[in-house]
């Protein structure tokens, strides 16, 4: 079967089985919000979605096509913490974000404390900057986006 007639196969799991669980974990605020995270399996990779609540404002999931955001928007919609789901086109990707809007420009640590990452005792992945994040233009000198899928 060729990509182009692979059926595109999408669920929910526990947030455990997410890839980026332990990543993504190790760097919230807050980490009640596990409880209530899922992983999003496409194909065969499960990522991991966490809710809003706390200091966490809102998220964000790269599901890269339109059909892919279409169908995390569908099951996200009826779980708990995950308002106001709504997807966007950002430079040749589909994201599906919710909550409330991130900011316009932030700086890097106004955008980690936005999505609810760092705390005194675990240095947000902002701290250093030698680390290298995605980007949501894929232009060297936009802001980055926080380690979560």
């Amino acid at each position: 079967m060729s990509a182009a007639t692979t059926p595109l196969s999408i669920a929910l799991l526990p947030p455990g089985e997410a890839y980026d669980f332990e990543f993504v974990a190790s760097r919230l605020s807050d980490a009640s919000l596990l409880d209530r995270s899922v992983a999003v399996r496409i194909h065969r990779a499960p990522l991991l979605a966490v809710p809003v609540g706390g200091p966490r404002r809102g998220g964000y999931f790269d599901a890269g096509t339109a059909p892919v955001a279409l169908a995390v928007r569908d099951l996200l919609l009826a779980r708990p913490g995950f308002p106001l789901l709504r997807i966007r086109l950002v430079s040749e990707r589909w994201i599906v974000e919710w909550g409330e809007c991130p900011p316009a420009r932030p700086s890097r640590e106004a955008s980690a404390r936005f999505y609810g990452y760092g705390s005194p005792s675990v240095p947000h992945p902002f701290a250093d900057p030698t680390v290298t994040t995605g980007t949501l233009s894929g232009q060297p000198d936009a802001e980055p986006l926080p380690p979560e899928a």
